[in-house]
C-alpha cells in the first residue's frame, strides 16, 4: 500500500493531465469526423477519363481498364497499388502501345483486394523532351460517397475509428505507458532510494506488485474514461445508428490487455537494467517494434505472419468495430503473456543485489 501512495502522491499531476489531454483529443476527433468525411467525398483525379469493368473469377479479379488517347503519346505506363498517391506502388506495367489493358488482380482468403490504377501517358513533347503525363486513377472497389484507401472508408465512422484505435491511439498511450511504467521503478535505483525502500516492512515481491497494480489500475481508468468519452462524442454526433456503445466501450476496455504486456515487459527492463536511460531506451523500442510488426503485417499479405509477433494484433479493433465474435482465446493469451513477463521480473527482482 506504500508503494501505490507513493507513487500516486508523486505522479498525480501528470497522470491527471495526460487522461485529460487524451479525454480532449479523442472526443475532438470524433468532433472533427464529419469535416473529415467531406474532405474525402471527392472523386479521383482523372477518374472521368478511364473507364474501367471488373469480372469476378474464381480466384482472380479481370479488370479492364480503357482510357483517352494522347497524340503525342508513344506508349503508356499503369501502375497500381494500395492508395491513390502511389507512393510505393505494387506493380508497375510499361510500355502499352494501346489505350487499355486487362489486369488480373489475385484474389486470397476470398477478400478482394482493393487497389488503385493510375495511367500515364509517356511519350515526347515539343521541346523533343521526354514527357509524362498522368491521365487519371480508377479504383476497383465501387466507392460510396466516399474515398478508401488501405481498406479505410473515410465515410464510414466505424472505419476512421479503427484507424484512429489502431494508429494514434495504440501507439500514444503504450509510448506513455512504457515510460510511466519503466520510470517507475528505475527512478528509484537512480536517486538511490531503492534500498532504503527495501529495508522497510515491505517485500520485494509485494513493492513491484504493488507498482504494476497502480500502473494497471490508472491504464484501466485512463481506457474507462476514454471510451465513455468516445461514446458521449459519437452520441452527439446522432451516430450511434452506426456503431453501438456497448461495440465503442468494450472495444476501448479490450485494449488493456495489450497494456499489460506492455507494463509488465518495462518493469522486467527496468529491474533487470537498473538504468533509467537504457530502460526508457527499451521502452520505448519495444513498443515502436510492437507497433512496426503490426503494421508492416497490416500493409502487406506477404509479411502477414509477422503480426503473430506483436500483442497489438491480439486486440482485434477492426472486428470488433465491424460486429464480429470476440476472440477471447486472445485476449486471455495476452493476460498469461503479461503474468510471464511479471513472473520473470519478480524471480529477477528478488535475487538481484540493490545497490545504494
Amino acid at each position: 500500500m506504500r508503494s501505490i501512495l507513493v507513487e500516486l502522491k508523486n505522479n498525480w499531476i501528470g497522470y491527471l493531465v495526460f487522461l485529460v489531454v487524451m479525454a480532449l483529443v479523442v472526443g475532438g476527433f470524433v468532433q472533427a469526423f464529419p469535416s473529415v468525411g467531406e474532405a474525402f467525398e471527392d472523386d479521383l483525379e482523372g477518374s472521368e477519363n478511364i473507364e474501367i469493368s471488373v469480372v469476378d473469377r474464381e480466384d482472380y479479379q479481370e479488370i479492364t481498364l480503357e482510357w483517352i488517347e494522347k497524340e503525342w503519346a508513344h506508349n503508356y505506363t499503369l501502375k497500381v497499388g494500395m492508395i491513390p498517391q502511389m507512393l510505393v506502388p505494387e506493380d508497375t506495367i510499361e510500355n502499352i502501345t494501346e489505350n487499355n489493358y486487362t489486369y488480373d488482380l489475385s484474389i486470397e482468403n476470398e477478400e478482394i483486394p482493393e487497389r488503385y490504377f493510375m495511367v500515364l501517358a509517356v511519350g515526347e513533347g515539343e521541346d523533343g523532351n521526354r514527357r509524362i503525363e498522368m491521365i487519371g486513377i480508377e479504383s476497383n472497389v465501387e466507392r460510396s460517397g466516399g474515398l478508401q484507401a488501405f481498406g479505410i472508408d473515410y465515410s464510414d465512422l466505424r472505419s476512421v475509428l479503427s484507424m484512429f484505435w489502431g494508429i494514434f491511439f495504440v501507439l500514444l498511450i503504450a509510448i506513455y505507458i512504457a515510460y510511466i511504467s519503466v520510470n517507475s521503478v528505475s527512478k528509484d535505483y537512480d536517486d538511490g532510494r531503492m534500498d532504503i525502500l527495501l529495508t522497510k516492512p515491505v517485500s520485494r515481491r509485494r513493492y513491484l506488485l504493488e507498482k504494476f497494480f497502480t500502473i494497471s489500475s490508472y491504464t484501466l481508468i485512463l481506457l474507462t474514461v476514454i471510451g465513455l468519452v468516445t461514446v458521449a462524442s459519437v452520441y452527439s454526433l446522432g451516430e450511434l445508428s452506426t456503431v453501438s456503445v456497448s461495440t465503442l466501450f468494450i472495444t476501448t476496455l479490450l485494449s488493456w490487455p495489450v497494456f499489460l504486456v506492455i507494463i509488465a515487459a518495462t518493469f522486467l527492463a527496468a529491474v533487470y537494467l537498473e538504468d533509467s536511460k537504457k530502460a526508457v531506451g527499451f521502452a520505448f523500442l519495444f513498443v515502436l517494434i510492437q507497433f512496426g510488426l503490426e503494421t508492416v503485417g497490416e500493409l502487406t499479405q506477404g509479411l502477414e505472419y509477422l503480426k503473430s509477433f506483436s500483442v497489438i494484433s491480439y486486440w482485434d479493433h477492426n472486428s470488433l468495430f465491424f460486429g464480429e465474435a470476440i476472440n477471447w482465446g486472445e485476449i486471455g493469451l495476452l493476460f498469461v503473456v503479461a503474468a510471464v513477463l511479471l513472473i520473470i521480473a519478480l524471480t529477477i527482482f528478488e535475487k538481484k543485489d540493490v545497490k545504494g
